[in-house]
Parts: structure tokens; sequence; C-alpha cells
């Protein structure tokens, strides 16, 4: 009987240990809540003013380095999605001068501009092409694009107008919030489009950059996601001068014509 009451005053002693300390707890937490810092709010027509901002500190700096993760859908015809990802480090030298460095789950390969010619290295497949290219960045990506059938990925961002991805195709503009990317507040937009949507986060900063990207393909089976997310934004970055010079590995075969295996 003894050991009876024993352990039933111990309970209670630390079922109210227990209460005193949560209530402890609680107080400051409900006063973090009420200290928080609300969201911006911006009406929706100002977002494009804001993403045409960020797009103008991309346009006007000479030079930049970017590392980007990437991740997207593939849609299989049973309907299920399996997502693949990869990483790519971006260099920009402008107004001639490019390289993209991708290593994903499917492809393993870089490409090199030097305002005279463009290569194309597959690593995987253990080849390069090599083909003369226009005098300008803009010119060689469309060049590219149009008569070889290749999409450099994220090329977009070091064009001389960086929104023309998005900005044409724009129907609505919405606000979502003040919301994370890597850890960093950052605004963030829905720009609805009548074949894809592309949701954009921003930092808050006197030169605002993108710091994600994601493009849904509403048309495409299954609506597959592209997403991109950009850190260690470099403007100032030291560029060795052979970085857009191609120079071929040993072993690698070179071909006169761009298969499906380099893109």
């Amino acid at each position: 009987m003894k050991e009876t009451l024993m352990k039933i005053q111990t309970s209670r002693i630390l079922l109210l240990l227990f209460t005193a300390c949560m209530a402890t707890i609680a107080i400051p937490l409900r006063t973090l809540a009420q200290s928080a810092p609300e969201s911006p709010i911006f009406p929706n027509e100002e977002a494009e003013a804001i993403l045409k901002k960020a797009c103008d500190t991309l346009r006007t700096k000479q030079a930049f380095t970017v590392d980007v993760d990437i991740t997207y859908d593939n849609v299989l015809d049973s309907g299920e999605k399996v997502q693949y990802s990869a990483f790519q480090q971006l260099s920009v030298k402008r107004p001639n001068q490019l390289r993209a460095d991708y290593t994903g789950d499917e492809r393993h390969s870089s490409f090199y501009y030097d305002g005279k010619t463009f290569s194309l290295l597959a690593k995987k497949a253990n080849l390069y092409a090599t083909r003369p290219a226009p005098a300008t960045i803009d010119a060689a990506i469309a060049e590219i694009e149009e008569k070889y059938d290749v999409t450099i990925p994220l090329s977009k961002l070091v064009v001389s107008d960086p929104c023309s991805e998005i900005a044409p195709n724009i129907k609505k503009s919405t606000y979502i919030g003040f919301d994370m990317v890597n850890r960093v507040p950052s605004y963030h937009f829905l720009f609805t489009g009548e074949e894809k949507d592309f949701q954009v986060w921003i930092s808050d900063e006197a030169e605002p950059v993108p710091q994600k990207l994601v493009i849904t393909y509403k048309e495409l089976p299954g609506a597959p996601q592209y997403t991109a997310i950009f850190s260690n934004w470099n403007f100032k970055p030291q560029i060795s001068a052979n970085t857009f010079s191609f120079t071929p590995p040993a072993g690698t075969g070179k071909i006169e014509f761009l298969p499906s295996e380099l893109k």
C-alpha cells in the first residue's frame, strides 16, 4: 500500500514538473510568435517590376559565375513521375564568352564558347564536336538551338535580356509570400502562362538575384516540373584566361555532327 501511494505521489510530482516546464517554454514561444515580423505584401502588378529588377542585375554585369542544383521530372508512360538531379556551373564573360559544366543523372557534359567557336564535350560518350559560332553570346545560343537543336540548360540567364523566357508568357502575376530558399528569405512569385507556369524566388537585396526557379509544363502529360536552385552568385569572379577555350581531353573522339547522346 505504501509503495502504491509513493508511486502515485511520484507520478503527480513528475506531472507537475512537466506542466511547469511546458508553461515556461510556452511563454517565450508565444512571445516569439507575437514579435515575428510580418511578410511584406506586394500588389500583383509590382511582381513583374521586381522580376525585371532581378533580370537587370544579371543584364548589367560584365561577368559572373553561379552554381545551380537542378531537379526535373520524367513522366513514365504509366503516369508515375521519376525525378532526376543535376549540378551545373555557369561562367560568363560578356559579350562573347560562356562555359557551362553539367553533371547529372542522365548526362555529363561541358559547353565552351570563346566568341569564335563553340565546343560540346560529352564525357560519358567520350566524344566532342566543335563548330564556328557567331560573335556574341545571344547569337551563339540562338544559332545552336535553331541549327543544331541543342539547348544549354539555363542559357536564358546569360543573354542580354534574361527575362525573355518568362516575361512574354506572363498572363497573371501572383505574390505568394516571403519564403525560404537555402535558409534565406526571398520574395516568392507565381507567373502564370499559357503553356508554362513559372515560380521565381528573388533575394531581398539592393541588387536582387534569382534564388530559385520552378517551371511547370502544364500541357505535357503529368505536368512535369523543372527546378533550379541558385547559389554562390559571384559578380567579380577570378576567371582564368583558358576557361572558355576548349582543348580535347586525351583519347576523346571528334565527330562532325551532334548526335542525340551529346544533347
